[in-house]
Parts: structure tokens; C-alpha cells; sequence
């Protein structure tokens, strides 16, 4: 039984939403790797592409989530600590931070090469 809902026939479809989070955080965290690569920090940048690409195929999902958490939040207090962030940026942050804990703890949803114990 669903709690009260507007639109109950859609609950069907819930493992469609950690798939979306999954792909936008991948490909978000892929691109802050490219552009670690044109900032010439190496071995930050590798990190960063190899674990997007694991979030966006969903392989290893909880360990890329993990390696994920931890440079972003390397980066993000590193950022903080030299320059002054601004609230859009520090708000993003948070966001993408919280949306990879979901992942954490929800799986990797839909379409991954993640196989369930």
C-alpha cells in the first residue's frame, strides 16, 4: 500500500528516479573533470572521469559514490579555504553532495551493471 498520492499509477516507475540522478550526477562529475584536465591537476582529474564514467554506467555504484564524496568535498573546503565561493557554487556543492549520499544509500536504480546480492 502507497501513502495518499496524487498520481499512484506512477509508483511503478520508481526506480527511473536514481537512474536520473545517477546520469546527471555522472555526467556533472565527468565534466568537472574535463575541466580539472584544462587546470593541469592530473591525478584530480583522473579520479574525477573514472568515477563519473562508473556512476553514468552504474558499475561499482556505491564505491564511485564514495570516491565521489570525497574529492568533491576535498575540492569543495580546498576551494573554500584559498578563495571565497559563491552561493551559487557552495549550493551546488551541497546539492550534488546530497544527491550522491541518496545514491549511497538507494543503489544505483535502473539500467546498471550493478548486479543485487
Amino acid at each position: 500500500m502507497h501513502p495518499l498520492s496524487i498520481f499512484p499509477q506512477l509508483f511503478f516507475l520508481e526506480l527511473i528516479a536514481p537512474l536520473l540522478l545517477r546520469l546527471s550526477v555522472g555526467l556533472f562529475v565527468i565534466y568537472l573533470g574535463k575541466e580539472r584536465v584544462q587546470k593541469t591537476y592530473n591525478w584530480s582529474a583522473i579520479i574525477y572521469i573514472i568515477s563519473g564514467i562508473l556512476l553514468v554506467l552504474g558499475f561499482y555504484t556505491q564505491i564511485a559514490v564514495i570516491v565521489a564524496i570525497l574529492i568533491i568535498g576535498f575540492d569543495f573546503f580546498t576551494e573554500k579555504k584559498i578563495a571565497s565561493i559563491s552561493k551559487e557554487k557552495r549550493m551546488l556543492y551541497i546539492m550534488v553532495g546530497v544527491i550522491l549520499l541518496s545514491l549511497l544509500f538507494t543503489g544505483p536504480g535502473f539500467l546498471a551493471f550493478d548486479l543485487p546480492l
